[in-house]
C-alpha cells in the first residue's frame, strides 16, 4: 500500500483529508455554475446550491466510497480523481434531503433553513408559494449535477457503477414512497412494514450503496464480496437508522440539526413506533395510535406519545436491534478481502456513529 494512504492512520486522518477537498470541489463547481449562468434568479439558484450542499455534515457516503476505493487497491494517484464521483453520493444526498423537508414540512436542515424555505426567501418577491415550487426544481438540478460530477470519470467501470448507482436510488426513491403512504397511520401491526421502509430508505444507500461503489471503481467484481459488503452494510445501516429512529423522537435539536420530536409530529411510523404499539396494552394502543395519526399534534400531544414509548420498553427493544446488527458487522468484517487500513477505519468509523 502506498505511503500516500498508510499515513492516514485513523478514519479521523481519513476524514480530515478528504472531507475539505469534497467541500471545495461542490464549492468550486457550484461557483463555475453561477459565472455561467446568464440570468440574475439563475445565479441566485446555484448560490443557494452551493450553500446548502456543503453545509456542515459528516459526509459520510462520499467517504466511504472513498475509503472502499483506497481499501480495495484503487491506485493512489487515481484516488483523487475519484474526488467529483465521491461528491455527486453527497449531492444526491442533498436532493433526497429537498425531497425529504418538502414532504415533510421540515423548516430546519442541518441547523439551518430547510431549502424550500431558504428558496422562499430568495424568491418570494415573485410569488407567496414559491419556495417549495423552486425548490423542486432545484432538487431536479442537483440530480443533474451529480450525474454530471461522475460524467467526470473515465473508467472502464463506469456501467457497472451506474447500474449500482441506479438500483440504489431507486430503492432509495421506493422506501420514501412507503415512508409518505404509512405516515400517520390508520392502523399498525407486524407485516414488517416499518422495517421495509428503513431497509429501503436509508440503512442501504447509507453503507452498503457507497462501499459497493468504491469497490466497483476500484476495480472488484467478486460477487462474493459485493454479497458481503451487501451484508455488513444492511446491518451497519439498520443499526443507524434505529439510533436515528430513537434520536428523532428523543433527541436535541441543536445535536440533531433539524427538528426536535420530528418523527412524532411527522407521524412516522418507525419501527421505534412498532415496537411501542407491540408493547402497549389494548388501551393504551388505541390512545396511542389516535395521536400519532393526528395531522397536527400540541406539545402536550406529542409528550404523551414519547410518554408511551418510553413507558413500552421499546427503546430498550431497539438498542438490542442495533447491538444485534453490530454484531453482524463486527462478524463480516474481517472476512472482506480489503486492506487492513479499511478495516480499522471501519471500526474506527462504527465506534464513532455509535459512541
Amino acid at each position: 500500500m502506498s505511503k500516500k494512504i498508510e499515513k492516514h492512520n485513523t478514519f479521523h486522518d481519513f476524514s480530515s483529508r478528504y472531507v475539505p477537498l469534497i467541500n471545495q470541489y461542490i464549492d468550486s463547481f457550484y461557483n463555475n455554475k453561477e459565472l455561467s449562468a446568464k440570468n440574475h434568479e439563475l445565479k441566485i439558484a446555484y448560490r443557494l446550491l452551493q450553500e446548502y450542499c456543503t453545509r456542515e455534515g459528516k459526509r459520510i457516503r462520499p467517504l466511504l466510497l472513498l475509503l472502499a476505493f483506497a481499501g480495495y487497491g484503487g491506485l493512489v494517484k487515481k484516488i483523487n480523481a475519484m474526488i467529483p464521483v465521491a461528491s455527486s453520493l453527497e449531492c444526491m444526498h442533498a436532493f433526497l434531503l429537498i425531497q425529504d423537508d418538502i414532504i415533510d414540512g421540515a423548516v430546519v436542515r442541518r441547523g439551518k433553513p430547510a431549502f424550500h424555505i431558504l428558496c422562499d426567501s430568495s424568491y418570494y418577491q415573485y410569488n407567496a408559494n414559491i419556495g417549495t415550487w423552486v425548490a423542486i426544481v432545484l432538487a431536479d438540478v442537483v440530480m443533474s449535477n451529480a450525474l454530471e460530477m461522475i460524467a467526470t470519470l473515465e473508467s472502464s467501470r463506469i456501467k457497472y457503477f451506474l447500474n449500482e448507482f441506479a438500483v440504489m436510488y431507486e430503492r432509495t426513491a421506493l422506501g420514501q414512497l412507503l415512508d409518505i403512504i404509512w405516515s400517520h397511520p390508520e392502523t399498525i401491526s407486524d407485516d414488517g412494514i416499518a422495517e421495509m421502509i428503513a431497509t429501503m430508505k436509508t440503512a442501504h444507500y447509507t453503507v452498503s450503496g457507497p462501499l459497493k461503489l468504491g469497490y466497483i471503481l476500484a476495480g472488484g467484481n467478486d460477487s462474493n464480496e459485493l454479497q458481503r459488503l451487501t451484508e455488513m452494510g444492511y446491518s451497519l445501516g439498520f443499526a443507524f437508522q434505529m439510533r436515528d429512529d430513537i434520536i428523532g423522537v428523543f433527541g436535541d435539536e441543536k445535536d440533531m440539526g433539524k427538528s426536535a420530536s420530528s418523527d412524532i409530529a411527522e407521524g412516522k411510523y418507525t419501527v421505534l413506533v412498532q415496537q411501542a404499539w407491540n408493547k402497549l396494552n389494548e388501551k393504551d394502543r388505541t390512545h396511542f395510535l389516535d395521536l400519532l395519526r393526528k395531522d397536527e399534534k400540541s406539545s402536550e400531544e406529542i409528550d404523551t406519545i414519547k410518554h408511551y414509548i418510553t413507558k413500552s420498553g421499546a427503546v430498550t427493544v431497539l438498542h438490542a436491534i442495533i447491538d444485534e446488527h453490530l454484531q453482524k458487522v463486527h462478524a463480516i468484517l474481517p472476512q472482506l478481502q480489503c486492506n487492513d487500513f479499511m478495516k480499522q477505519c471501519m471500526l474506527q468509523f462504527i465506534e464513532g456513529l455509535f459512541q
